[in-house]
């Protein structure tokens, strides 16, 4: 009786494991470096790109991509080196194809015969000091040409998005804080797609309107558009201005 309880117990705790995590753990196999890509949801991903970068020979990576399960498997058996691990999901955004960086659950290098797990999910990069931009398209917001009375750092930003993301959700307006880049002033982590955005300095709206040169973006109460590679050629990102209210403008 006392086995039979144990044993329930046992598989109680197992099945609330994978329930919590969307799927199962990832199997070990020996001489293989294997894994399973999931979003936030714990849904698993297809197609995601596999590289297996061989820290101790230039340009002869192993690369895979993930199968409809959203798992992958290399065969390490004959490469007594070790391999860091990345994965990228491609994201069609309009005409552009931006590649996302994803992450993994272990960062540590996997050593090759022995092979080992690595999983990766689809999530946000935390931001820091060093890197502010995340992995997905940034909101850049300076301010005008001579709005010298605009703190950014008091300037709060309120993105709604307008139909379907990039990466298939319908998202849902969220307000944000702009933080110090080496680029100026941004918003990290913005799903692709089209956004309505207004502004507010200490609570006062701002007008608004993107940044271009030359400008021909008239200013506004709100600015509804996209992503673009005015400025940075390896994504598209949104450059806007904000500026105090003109009376009779």
């Amino acid at each position: 009786m006392i086995q039979s309880r144990l044993t329930a117990l046992t598989l109680l705790t197992v099945t609330a494991c994978t329930l919590s995590t969307g799927h199962a753990a990832t199997a070990a196999q020996k001489g293989f470096i294997t894994g399973t890509v999931v979003n936030e949801q714990g849904v698993p991903i297809p197609g995601v790109e596999i590289d297996a970068d061989n820290t101790l020979s230039y340009d002869s990576n192993l690369i895979t991509t993930t199968d409809a399960k959203g798992q992958y498997r290399i065969d390490v058996r004959k490469f007594p080196v070790t391999f860091k691990m990345y994965a990228k999901m491609r994201l069609k955004y309009e005409d552009f194809t931006v590649a996302v960086e994803l992450l993994p659950k272990n960062p540590d290098a996997v050593p090759g015969v022995a092979g080992g797990v690595r999983d990766f999910v689809f999530k946000p990069k935390p931001v820091t000091a060093d890197d502010p931009y995340g992995n997905l398209a940034c909101v850049f917001v300076e301010r005008g040409i001579g709005e010298y009375d605009i703190d950014t750092k008091q300037v709060q930003v309120t993105l709604t998005p307008v139909g379907k993301l990039a990466d298939g959700s319908t998202g849902k307006a969220r307000t944000f804080s702009l933080i110090s880049s080496y680029s100026g002033p941004v918003i990290p982590n913005v799903m692709w797609g089209t956004y309505t955005v207004t502004a507010t300095l200490n609570g006062k709206p701002l007008e608004i309107h993107r940044r271009t040169s030359p400008n021909t973006f008239p200013w506004g109460p709100s600015y509804t558009g996209g992503f673009v590679r005015d400025y940075n050629i390896n994504q598209p990102n949104m450059y806007l201005e904000v500026r105090l209210p003109k009376s009779g403008q």
